[in-house]
């Protein structure tokens, strides 16, 4: 009766006018959220909802329909499941023969089990030109298996079938088919634990990637890198404060800082989650721009520690002959002489006074930034095998021609060796930053001319991270500094740090035959590709795996001596591509990064990653390093002038009829004035709007950015499929007559708002400090899906027994919501919808008042998380997030117990 009775209220507050009706009833939410108080004697009466919300559903999601959730009471589908065409999908499946309890979580009774459920089946009308990716997910449960994905295509063959392993490495199929109709897609378990999955469909040209698990990049603990406001007026100092106590200068502004003893624990959540917290009361200091992590970094070579090589096999050196490099040589006969070359990474091996021997010639400086001092040895491992990473690296990019091993790319090139990984090939930010800043120069040490970075994993994150590297490299380029990075062993699309930063050179690795090499990382941010090795194949066809043999160090009888070895990783791709640049640099010294970006967008330094008609690709980039075609270019003139596009892939999509446009940027690459001539869509779908402007537009020193906009026409679309298109810009430079530039455009007509449904979700109120790796819960409730999205609401405690798990007190909370499609008593973790308020990695407090409304609450759940990323600056990593728990007694059931509410 009493919600019957704030049901009418609620009705009368919504047709008052003006704000006042809308604030009681929808309220705008901060850091706390209360509710709208009333007259004299409103405490009088409990309010009927403590809390309540709407959860959007990210567009295209669906879930699989028998998973271990839905399966609580009944048998698993034994008909196909349909979908759209383009979607993304998280299910469940186990090839267990009888139900199975979790381990426990819980003291007594833990209801948490999982199904058999070996198969799911589904049908999509799918169309050539998308790509069907499936990733797998362990449970609670902790063991793994891997899954099968087959496509069956409408006449009933089968057209592929892919295993997507139990370590959550993606497998991807292209779509090439012409047929039309539906295709039946099949995921198979191929083992008895329970694995949640997402498969997903899309337009292979689509640039982004995205994650399903939290960011849990490693970081020192206890230690933060803050950037100073001013650093100007402070000049070298450090603000005094009872919060951090200084570590050491890094560059002007950036400190490295250590959290005082005297700042005590407060709180029973792990270190990790304590330095984090730390580092958040940091970012409200007055005097600090912004405070990060002291993430870790990593060397980028696989763990293949092969024995040495013998002189038959070093003589070959199949990676040299792959990217040309006798042509280049005779090109550039001093092996890149008078070009400094700084390779950031572990050091050099050294034996007694001596570097490698290999190496030792061309050594003209060096700086140790783990333990700073100028002596970058690289000590090897205390523990386990030592593969002499840096060590390994340099030799790639500047071994000597002395009549003994092998040689580099720049055999005569300057080495400039900088300690910024320590044992294991692992290091940090900090050290990172430091080597960053000492390859910049000084009036007593020249710059680096190239510099060579083989590390990475750090997060494309905070401007703690990204922003800050991002700041030295530029920092660089104006110095006339090209940067390499290495595009990381991941076998992702997820972009790495720094390789994927602005001015940084991104490389993947191929085999000895020039495919991608299987573990190698890929995406819209690779450059070009280059000889990484793959101990898998023979690509090369010499009967042995396809190693990078270089110059490194081991024990050998008995004794620890300069040998060769072979590696594989796209740390070894890397340093092919900078010893390249310094054979360019020998030829033309003025040679910076903008010129060697014209030449690679122009063709200039690689075989073309496709047939014909193919500008790049994510897998290879521009192409597979070519060292003699791109001397050639260097000596055959002047760097090439061109017009460069941002985006330079255009996504277009509406929803509900209501679009919007996009902002094309275009700049150029060179001197020359360019002059836009001409604009076309390739398509009815888009068009070109040029605002007050027209052609031609000038591109040049007063005007260095012309803008157009495109947008689409939804009419034109084919409903629920997106369409690819092209942009095309003519242009004229000085006197290289016209070019075109084509951009790729996407465009999708979003209809699928009503049919969207991410699974049943519970949603928790809890505690916002941790207890150890997980949070407590003190509020439940279920919502299911109802025209796309999901309501909820939590009552208030009204202290009679039984108090409702839906029941919450008064109190701070974090309000959080997710599937359990795997039934182990978690949600939101990897595999599994989750939605946070008010968004999904930036938790923020609610408040919840006696005898106060909290409603309007507005959140939106999705299978991916988010990235950490320049324009999220506020995110931090989650290494010990497991999920959040359920409460025991209502995990599992389907529905939620409803107490009666009297009048007295």
């Amino acid at each position: 009766m009493l919600r019957e009775i704030w049901g009418v209220l609620f009705m009368v507050l919504a047709s008052v006018p003006g704000n006042l009706g809308r604030m009681c009833i929808s309220m705008a939410l901060g850091l706390a959220v209360v509710g709208c108080g009333g007259g004299s004697g409103s405490g009088d009466l409990p309010a009927p909802v403590a809390l309540a919300g709407t959860i959007d559903i990210e567009a295209g999601t669906r879930v699989d329909a028998d998973n271990a959730d839905a399966l609580l009471g009944r048998a698993p589908l034994t008909s196909a499941q349909l979908l759209p065409p383009e979607f993304i999908l998280a299910g469940y499946v186990s090839d267990t023969t009888q139900v199975r309890d979790y381990p426990s979580i819980y003291t007594g009774s833990d209801p948490f089990q999982y199904f058999p459920d070996p198969e799911d089946r589904y049908v999509s009308s799918l169309q050539a030109g998308l790509e069907l990716t499936l990733q797998s997910f362990a449970t609670r449960l902790g063991t793994a298996s891997d899954l099968r994905l087959t496509v069956e295509a409408p006449d009933g063959t089968i057209l592929a079938e892919k295993t997507a392993p139990g370590n959550g490495s993606p497998v991807t199929i292209a779509l090439d088919s012409e047929q039309s109709g539906d295709y039946t897609l099949s995921v198979t378990a191929l083992g008895a634990p329970p694995m949640l999955y997402i498969l997903s469909s899309s337009r292979t040209e689509t640039p982004t990637a995205t994650a399903y698990d939290w960011p849990r990049h490693e970081f020192v603990q206890d230690e933060a890198i803050v950037s100073l406001r001013d650093p100007g007026v402070r000049g070298n100092g450090l603000p005094a404060s009872a919060l951090m106590a200084p570590g050491r200068q890094i560059a002007p502004g950036l400190w490295t800082v250590r959290r005082p003893a005297a700042v005590a624990a407060l709180s029973q959540s792990s270190p990790a989650e304590q330095t984090l917290a730390w580092i958040r009361s940091l970012r409200d200091d007055p005097a600090i721009r912004h405070a990060s992590p002291n993430y870790k970094t990593q060397a980028f070579a696989s763990p293949v520690d092969e024995p040495l090589y013998p002189s038959s096999v070093l003589g070959q050196q199949w990676h040299y002959a792959l990217i040309n490099g006798p042509v280049a040589w005779q090109l550039a006969p001093g092996g890149g002489s008078d070009v400094n070359v700084a390779v950031l990474d572990t050091g050099l091996f050294r034996d007694g006074g001596q570097w490698h021997p290999d190496l030792t010639a061309n050594v003209i400086a060096g700086f140790d930034a783990v333990d700073g001092d100028d002596f970058p040895a690289d000590p090897g491992n205390a523990v386990g095998g030592s593969v002499y990473h840096g060590t390994h690296v340099a030799g790639t990019v500047a071994a000597a021609v002395n009549g003994i091993g092998g040689a580099g790319v720049a055999f005569g090139s300057n080495l400039m060796a900088v300690r910024v990984l320590g044992e294991g090939g692992s290091g940090t930010l900090s050290d990172l930053l430091e080597g960053m800043q000492w390859v910049l120069g000084d009036q007593a040490r020249p710059s680096a001319d190239v510099v060579n970075l083989s590390l990475g994993g750090l997060p494309c994150g905070d401007p703690g991270v990204a922003g800050t590297l991002q700041q030295l490299i530029n920092q660089g380029v104006e110095k006339g500094i090209i940067y390499v990075a290495a595009a990381g062993n991941s076998a992702t699309s997820e972009p790495s740090c720094p390789a994927a930063l602005e001015n940084v050179f991104s490389v993947s690795a191929v085999d000895g035959a020039g495919s991608l090499s299987s573990y190698s990382n890929f995406g819209s941010t690779i450059d070009l590709a280059a000889p990484g090795g793959d101990a898998s194949r023979d690509g090369n066809g010499d009967g042995q795996g396809d190693l990078v043999s270089s110059t490194s160090a081991a024990v050998v009888d008995g004794q620890l001596q300069a040998v060769y070895r072979g590696l594989q990783g796209t740390s070894m791709a890397a340093p092919h591509v900078s010893g390249v640049l310094a054979l360019m640099k020998e030829v033309r010294p003025a040679l910076n990064s903008g010129n060697i970006d014209g030449y690679l967008i122009n063709g200039d330094l690689t075989l073309p990653p496709c047939e014909a008609g193919c500008n790049r690709t994510d897998q290879l980039g521009y192409g597979l390093l070519d060292a003699g075609k791109a001397i050639q270019a260097v000596l055959s003139g002047s760097p090439p002038e061109l017009l460069t596009a941002s985006p330079a892939v255009v996504n277009l999509a509406v929803e509900a009829g209501v679009s919007s446009p996009e902002t094309v940027e275009f700049s150029r690459l060179g001197d020359s004035a360019v002059r836009i001539t001409g604009v076309s869509a390739s398509d009815d779908w888009f068009f070109v709007s040029r605002g007050s402007e027209t052609l031609p537009l000038a591109v040049d020193s007063e005007n260095p950015v012309a803008e157009l906009e495109l947008a689409l026409i939804p009419e034109n679309l084919e409903t629920g499929l997106s369409s690819r298109g092209s942009f095309i810009v003519t242009y004229e430079t000085g006197s290289e007559g016209e070019k075109r530039l084509a951009i790729p455009v996407i465009g999708q007509q979003i209809t699928d708002q009503q049919a969207r449904d991410a699974g049943r979700h519970f949603v928790l109120l809890v505690e916002p400090e941790p207890q150890g790796d997980t949070f407590v819960t003190v509020g439940q409730t279920v919502a299911t899906v109802n025209e796309g999205q999901y309501q909820f609401e939590f009552l208030p405690d009204d202290g009679q027994a039984p108090q409702l798990q839906n029941e919450v007190p008064p109190g701070e909370y974090f309000l959080v919501a997710g599937t359990d499609l795997d039934n182990d008593g978690l949600i939101c973790h990897a595999g599994e919808a989750c939605a946070e308020y008010p968004v999904a990695g930036l938790r923020q407090i609610i408040e919840v008042r006696e005898n106060q409304l909290v409603t309007g609450l507005r959140m939106t759940t999705s299978y991916s998380r988010p990235a950490l990323s320049v324009n999220s600056p506020d995110f931090l990593p989650r290494p010990d997030f497991v999920g959040y728990r359920l409460l025991s007694e209502q995990a599992g059931s389907q529905s939620t117990s409803v107490k009666a509410i009297q009048i007295p």
